[in-house]
């Protein structure tokens, strides 16, 4: 590619991260109110909200077959998958029905995971890596802060008028919908595109190819089991703070408010430039370390939060912190570890895993909870964040070991 061409496509990539960022935002943030229009609104169940909490991160497992059938194409998957998650939310307010909305939701976070792929693919070949981190980093936490504003203005708005939810869904829609145009006038030199496969191979192959991938990479292999067990613990005590908070602590809805919107807010922004330089000076084996060390401070927090509420607050920051740079590395991490070949594959993996994670974790956490209580389960998901950090952080020095031997 002309260098000239080379330089112009990252400027024009990198102006689109930031807007669609920004685009997306809108309806990304309307998906933390889900439960409570359902409930309040609609009055939808106990059993349909778990069923919601549960069906979302199982969806994702879906959107893995949707990046075998579009290989090669990706701008069309991206399109093709940003139409799809947001096409049934311009038929909700014609429809008063809790089933309604809930396969909406499911709908949008099934598609959100299959577009994934193309884009980091796109990313991967327009932005060279450093800048593409940084840029991708700066746009999360961009989008992060708006959703922090957008939560609050959202919260006060839905407070005065319940039912005026349905026009900020569509309103939402319409401008995510202009958020994937200015993806998609990206310029990007498409693969030569691949016979489609059959349904046989639809199914199997993405499962396939994946243990290939794993057996072939095996550090690779090495950085998603520790990521996946750091994200597993995350899955588990999903379900066991919301009934912390309120039978242990006694939160309010403005405390609550301020710790998941304000603390956790401004520990994912303030933290975002210090993950993207790490993934430019250490292993992403050992960058992923420090994120499982974070997030581990989390609920051990929550559990000294039982004597002075500010540490509940300091949890809240530290779990902003945690996420800014688990979101970088989960992202960053197919195109990193791709190198020469088609990053697709290698966030597909990502995809599916954490499917899985969402799947098992919630419902053990509950268990547990009924079980142990929630000191015992936050102590246990201490646990599993401190040895996915230790056993990453042996893969790091492996990794650099390795890299050495190679210089050498």
């Amino acid at each position: 590619m002309d260098l000239a061409i080379a330089v112009q496509a990252q400027k024009q990539t990198k102006r689109a991260l930031f807007l669609s960022s920004l685009l997306h935002e809108p309806l990304f943030t309307l998906y933390t109110f889900v439960s409570v229009i359902l409930y309040k609104d609609l009055h939808a169940s106990a059993f349909q909200i778990a069923l919601l909490t549960t069906l979302t991160p199982v969806s994702t497992i879906l959107s893995f077959y949707w990046s075998t059938w579009s290989k090669g194409r990706l701008r069309r998957n991206l399109l093709g998958a940003g139409l799809l998650m947001r096409a049934p939310f311009l038929l909700v307010p014609w429809f008063d029905n809790v089933w309604v909305v809930i396969a909406a939701f499911v709908n949008y976070m099934l598609f959100y995971r299959a577009g994934m792929p193309s884009w980091m693919e796109i990313l991967k070949r327009n932005m060279p890596a450093g800048k593409r981190e940084r840029a991708f980093s700066f746009s999360a936490a961009l989008g992060y802060a708006e959703g922090f504003i957008l939560a609050l203005a959202m919260g006060l708005i839905l407070d005065r008028d319940p039912g005026c939810w349905k026009g900020l869904i569509v309103g939402a829609t319409l401008v995510g919908l202009a958020g994937l145009i200015v993806q998609c006038r990206v310029p990007v030199v498409e693969c030569e595109r691949e016979e489609r496969p059959t349904l046989r191979e639809l199914v199997a192959r993405p499962w396939r190819d994946s243990i290939e991938l794993m057996r072939r990479r095996k550090d690779f292999a090495t950085f998603q089991w520790g990521f996946m067990v750091s994200g597993f613990a995350i899955m588990l005590v999903r379900p066991v703070y919301p009934i912390f908070m309120v039978d242990d602590l006694g939160i309010t809805h403005i405390q609550m408010a301020m710790a998941i919107a304000a603390a956790k807010g401004l520990g994912y922004v303030a933290s975002s430039p210090l993950w993207s330089r790490s993934m430019e000076r250490m292993p992403i084996h050992r960058v992923a370390s420090l994120v499982s060390v974070a997030f581990a401070l989390f609920p051990l927090l929550m559990l000294a939060s039982k004597w002075a509420l500010v540490w509940f607050y300091a949890a809240w920051f530290l779990y902003g912190v945690g996420q800014g740079g688990s979101h970088l590395v989960w992202s960053m991490s197919g195109p990193h570890f791709s190198e020469k070949e088609e990053s697709s594959r290698y966030t597909g993996v990502g995809v599916v895993l954490a499917g899985l994670r969402g799947a098992v974790g919630p419902p053990l956490g509950t268990c547990l909870l009924g079980v142990w209580g929630a000191l015992s389960t936050f102590a246990f998901s201490g646990l599993l964040f401190l040895g996915s950090g230790l056993y990453l952080f042996k893969a790091s020095k492996k990794s650099l070991a390795a890299n050495e031997s190679k210089c050498i």
